[in-house]
Parts: C-alpha cells; structure tokens; sequence
C-alpha cells in the first residue's frame, strides 16, 4: 500500500494529522502502541488552539520513540529546521492562515511531506 493509500486508511479511522504521523510510525517500526497513538490527539489542529502543528508535535514524538538517542543529537533539529523552511513557520494559525479551507486543502499536503521527511530521517519507506 502507498502512503497516499496508508494516509486515507488512517483518515477513515478517524484519526486526526498528529496520530496519523504516529501510527504509520509505529507500524513502520513493527510495534503496536494503541495508547500512544490515541495521546497524539492532544496534538490535533495545534493543541486546539491553531499552535504548535500536530503533525510537526507528532513526527517529532515519533523521532524519539524510533530512537530517542539519534533525535536529540540531531535528528529533531533537522526536522525541525526542514520543516520551518518548507512551511514557513511551526503554527498551525501561521501555516494555514486560520483559514478552513486552506487546511482542507493543504493540511493533507504537510502530513504527506513530513512523513517521507520521518521515513528519509528514519531510513525505512
């Protein structure tokens, strides 16, 4: 299954941008971890508050739970600055301009880019 398959497979769980970061992660990674992925909710939509993007808050989650000794040497950092640059900032309110169509539109986009960013970082996909 492609990743565009992985990701609607993902939406029709219901799963918002953040846990779906996190679990192709997990599955990626051969391990399970129901919980974990129903925690990443807390990162939907910026916390709920339009801040901190979910899929940025998750794939970073996801560095770590990958291999938490390479993400805090440089892994985060990499991705951090990756994204800033492709998407013009780390807010979901800066990204999509509070705007709800923009984020129908171009939301699908950042989770898609910043999950082949995860599977380059991670070396699997």
């Amino acid at each position: 299954m492609d990743l565009q398959e992985r990701l609607f497979e993902s939406k029709l769980k219901g799963h918002c941008c953040s846990q779906t970061i996190m679990a192709l992660c997990i599955e990626d990674l051969g391990r399970e971890n129901e919980d974990l992925i129903a925690a990443m909710a807390a990162f939907c939509e910026g916390m709920g508050q339009g801040k901190i993007c979910g899929t940025l808050a998750a794939a970073v989650a996801a560095l770590y739970v990958a291999n938490a000794e390479d993400a805090q040497d440089h892994l985060q950092d990499d991705l951090m600055d990756w994204f800033g640059d492709r998407f013009g900032g780390y807010d979901c309110f800066d990204i999509i301009e509070d705007d709800a169509r923009r984020r129908i539109e171009f939301c699908p986009v950042i989770v898609m880019e910043t999950y082949r960013k995860l599977e380059e970082l991670l070396q699997f996909g």
